[in-house]
């Protein structure tokens, strides 16, 4: 493989359309292509001394990375899949090797297959079409070994998928859930006093202004003593309730209690967007502190493997042509 062969393939991601309130239940595939050289030296393997006139050649084991276009349905995710993507190549050829590691090569002769990042875990949907100027041998063996690989990756990621919603889930109980709830209660507790402040302020103003006669009313009122004499526009006594406020007090049974702060009750539904955006941010972390751990850990079976001649087994190495 060399650096400018470009990878086709077809994932599959959680879509959240714009304006939804949640994302969809299933993934829908998107369309992605990518040269293997990528957008960014971290990921990608290559060989600078082992340069053609076509480019230069892929390790094994090299990932396009972050930076793969994602084509398809639009969604508030998409951004998210073009930052965390991935395309690996699993096989190779272990007699053939360039800079100390073997080589990537084709695994269909003209198309290789490349591992593409997905939910839920990784699967070879990415083809890469290798229109290059070498051929070489890969042994049964290396076969197997890139399908051991394979599948060994997709084990620790769907373990670390599986830790990492265990530990959001963790902190967001026991961290989130406590500091969001204070939170909740100081703000209500302080919109409470507000509003008590506020409503013994009107109170008083209104009292003042009802104990006070109009100017078109008579020093002393007409009628029995000891009764109210109703104004000329019909209006309340004055000592009768408002009629905002409910007839049943508050602590009667039957009467929802109106929260600290005017509020009503929240009820058990659907999360918000906020909380979702939450969840998922708190995901990227774990797996992001998990991701870095379980790239050593292949790098060094790797490194073992190769270490241990087992690797080489039923892979003749090459002999140099006459002449060249």
């Amino acid at each position: 493989m060399k650096n400018w062969d470009l990878m086709i393939g077809i994932d599959h991601h959680i879509c959240w359309p714009p304006g939804a309130p949640l994302p969809l239940p299933k993934p829908v595939p998107y369309v992605t292509v990518m040269v293997l050289n990528g957008l960014q030296p971290l990921t990608p393997m290559l060989a600078p001394t082992s340069q053609t006139f076509h480019g230069l050649t892929v390790q094994r084991g090299s990932d396009i990375g972050p930076g793969i276009p994602h084509i398809g349905k639009p969604s508030l995710l998409t951004p998210i899949n073009v930052l965390f993507s991935s395309s690996v190549s699993y096989f190779g050829a272990s007699a053939y090797t360039h800079e100390g590691q073997p080589c990537a090569a084709a695994l269909l002769v003209a198309v290789g297959l490349n591992a593409n990042c997905q939910e839920p875990v990784s699967l070879p949907t990415g083809l890469v079409l290798c229109i290059t100027t070498h051929f070489t041998w890969m042994s049964p063996f290396d076969i197997l070994f890139g399908v051991a690989c394979m599948f060994f990756d997709g084990v620790l990621e769907y373990a670390g998928q599986n830790a990492a919603n265990w530990a959001s889930g963790l902190v967001t109980r026991r961290v989130m859930n406590p500091i969001a709830a204070r939170i909740s209660a100081k703000m209500a507790s302080r919109t409470a006093a507000k509003n008590a402040a506020k409503n013994a302020a009107t109170s008083t103003t209104s009292a003042a202004a009802k104990n006070a006669p109009p100017r078109w009313q008579s020093a002393r009122p007409s009628g029995q003593p000891g009764k109210t004499v109703p104004t000329a526009s019909g209006h309340r006594p004055q000592n009768a309730p408002p009629r905002w406020q409910s007839a049943r007090p508050s602590g009667q049974p039957g009467k929802t209690a109106p929260t600290a702060g005017g509020h009503r009750p929240q009820t058990a539904g659907t999360p918000t967007k906020r909380e979702i955006l939450l969840d998922m941010a708190l995901d990227m972390f774990f797996e992001l502190g998990l991701e870095l751990p379980l790239s050593f850990v292949r790098m060094l079976g790797m490194d073992l493997l190769s270490l241990s001649g087992i690797e080489e087994f039923g892979a003749p190495r090459e002999q140099p042509q006459a002449g060249s």
